[in-house]
């Protein structure tokens, strides 16, 4: 656009997402009489504002933030401050700005899912399953056909992940049409049988080494003939991966669908859509906190890689990565780190539990500091993960 880089799009993607969490803030703030003294959009240095009453409305230099200045987040004693009101209205005020960040994906989706839109659609088609997982030991076999997770159809691979990444180490129903048992004969799906199959995926699924027939010394070694019934692309020397499910599978017949959906239909979807993707990412979470790959955290480097590669793409790629990164906002946000909203929110339950009584005001700033510091650290270290990512030459889409 305009002959820009795309990355550029960065700014103002997350400039109105930073601008709909901050007035989240300003609007409960102002609800409940605590004085603004500014509503700023970017950070310092101020460019110009214009006073409206109490507040200053600014635009500063930076603009991949923003703010709001309240009196006295920390100290009570202005009256009209916000550390002057209730537990109740502070809690309000902190949760506000990450509610909005989570409100505006609900419109998104909703939108794409109430307005016509191409889906691609095909038969999922197992063509290997890996040793000792769980769904060869559920009975899973090359030429099953998926139809069904848990009571959800599946029309292509990308769904498929989703069902399954939501449903790691619970009990899961996937309903297949039989392929037939011999590799080479055709089957009429009007003949095929069609089963339930229940399984667990798993969270963290293993890794083996392909080694020669007959040369297993280890656990954690598969030998080369089992290896190539699951991915003939597998020999010596490599390390044999598998999904949470243990399939490898291929998509026929696909064709591109158009769809839409009722309003009363499309605002529950978005619900779904979001409660999934919350789920996956904790699930991610909590897989590499315990040993698994990286979930593909990515700083301000690789936001701006990802938006440009979106904004390529179209306005519907663009407008569901600005949902995805909403939805991260919005729940990083309430999360008790130091000088975070729900570190912040930390200190109010902290109050909440000791009847009353406050921590110090410079303690809890200090407090803040020290988190601001560690979140640099941390924004500078993914950023240089991220820089990496980019030199060798990876996609953050795919």
């Amino acid at each position: 656009m305009f002959g820009l880089p795309s990355w550029l799009m960065v700014i103002p993607v997350l400039g109105f997402l930073v601008l709909i969490h901050e007035l989240g803030h300003f609007v409960t703030a102002k609800y409940f009489r605590i004085m603004v003294t500014e509503f700023g959009f970017g950070f310092p240095p101020r460019l110009f504002g214009v006073r409206i009453g109490e507040t200053l409305y600014s635009l500063n230099a930076i603009p991949l933030g923003g703010f709001v200045k309240m009196v006295g987040e920390e100290d009570p004693e202005h009256p009209r401050s916000f550390a002057n009101q209730s537990i109740v209205k502070r809690t309000i005020v902190l949760c506000s700005g990450s509610l909005m960040n989570l409100l505006f994906p609900i419109i998104v989706f909703t939108l794409i899912f109430a307005l016509p839109h191409e889906i691609l659609s095909g038969n999922i088609q197992i063509t290997g399953v890996a040793p000792k997982s769980p769904a060869a030991l559920a009975g899973l076999r090359p030429g099953d056909t998926i139809l069904k997770i848990g009571d959800k159809n599946v029309l292509n691979h990308i769904e498929l992940i989703r069902e399954v990444m939501t449903s790691v180490e619970s009990q899961t129903k996937i309903t297949v049409r039989r392929g037939p048992v011999i590799r080479g004969l055709n089957s009429s799906p009007e003949v095929s049988p069609v089963e339930e199959i229940f399984l667990t995926p798993r969270m963290i699924p293993p890794k083996y080494l392909v080694v020669s027939d007959n040369k297993i010394t280890n656990t954690d070694e598969i030998n080369l003939r089992e290896a190539k019934r699951y991915n003939a692309q597998l020999n010596i020397g490599d390390i044999m991966t598998q999904g949470a499910v243990g399939i490898m599978i291929e998509t026929q017949n696909l064709k591109s669908v158009t769809k839409r959906h009722p309003i009363w239909t499309a605002i529950p979807m978005s619900l779904i859509q979001i409660e999934s993707i919350i789920i996956i990412t904790k699930n991610g979470i909590v897989a590499w906190m315990t040993g698994g790959p990286d979930p593909g955290f990515a700083g301000p480097v690789g936001i701006a890689q990802m938006t440009g590669q979106a904004a390529r793409a179209g306005l519907s790629p663009t407008l569901e990565l600005m949902a995805l990164i909403s939805i991260s906002l919005g729940v990083f946000n309430l999360m008790p780190i130091p000088a975070l909203d729900g570190g912040r929110l930390m200190f109010v339950i902290l109050e909440w539990v000791r009847k009353g009584k406050r921590i110090s005001p410079e303690k809890e700033s200090l407090f803040h500091l020290l988190g601001f510091i560690f979140l640099i650290a941390i924004i500078l270290f993914i950023s240089y993960k991220d820089i990496l990512h980019i030199l060798n030459g990876d996609s953050f889409v795919r």
